[in-house]
């Protein structure tokens, strides 16, 4: 297979994936050699080597001119890894009988990296909206690219999440969906972000997590096809939304 076209299998862009081979080929470079080497245009090129050092693919080194090298290559087996796990994982969440849905409107998932799988199916079939409450604590990036394919698709996006100074690669990754992000108002809705999605104003999700879950795999997450449940949902949504701030504005604050 083309290498291009397998880092982009990885989760890489094409300008990512170009970079990257080029610094595989010429070692620790700096910008104006990768650039001649990738041909990809040097105004793109600051931004793509950013992404990747968020990624943790390569890193920058202390030298004047900078320069850049790949940090390690590994990581690329243990997201395939990851991957495979989830797959088996979904495989079995799809068998499991139908004995666990109540009334066909409420069911249970349990995990959180079931309601993660759940959440980027679900993204895929979204027509019209996605209103969503998460801490955006990990760069989840299956998750990450189906939200980027919605929007694509001309979904209206809208997250609610968390602030955490340690988490300022996975909000950079999620903002580059396209999805509007703002910041929980804790001081109006109290202490712990309510762990709610909802998609064309027809399903929704309730998830039960930390502080009260400790262990993730012990999530429990409500999941229903109750409008009237979906649209009460809805409304709490678009309240907590109507009193938070960009998550942008925090970004550019916490560069100050």
């Amino acid at each position: 297979m083309d290498q291009i076209k397998l880092l982009i299998k990885l989760g890489l862009t094409e300008y990512e994936a170009r970079v990257y081979l080029a610094l595989a080929k010429l070692g620790p470079a700096a910008v104006r050699e990768i650039v001649l080497d990738s041909k990809v245009p040097r105004n793109k090129a600051y931004e793509v080597l950013q992404r990747l050092e968020d990624k943790g693919k390569v890193v920058s080194l202390p030298v004047s001119p900078k320069r850049f090298k790949i940090s390690n290559p590994e990581l690329f087996r243990e997201e395939v890894k990851d991957l495979s796990e989830s797959v088996d994982y979904l495989v079995k969440l799809v068998e499991m009988p139908k004995s666990v849905e109540c009334r066909d409107l409420f069911w249970i998932i349990k995990g959180k990296k079931a309601i993660q799988e759940k959440l980027a199916l679900t993204n895929q079939n979204v027509k019209k909206e996605i209103l969503a409450c998460n801490n955006l604590s990990k760069i989840l990036y299956k998750n990450i690219r189906e939200m980027q394919n919605a929007v694509k698709r001309g979904v209206k996006a809208k997250m609610i999440c968390t602030f955490d100074e340690n988490r300022i690669s996975s909000y950079k990754e999620w903002l580059s969906t396209g999805a509007q992000i703002r910041v929980f108002n804790h001081k109006m809705f109290g202490p712990v972000l309510p762990r709610i999605g909802v998609f064309d104003e027809t399903k929704a999700r309730l998830t039960i997590g930390h502080p009260e879950v400790q262990k993730e795999e012990d999530y429990i997450t409500i999941w229903t096809e109750s409008k009237v449940f979906a649209t009460m949902l809805r409304k709490h949504f678009l309240n907590m939304w109507k009193h938070s701030k960009s998550l942008k504005s925090y970004l550019k604050n916490n560069r100050k």
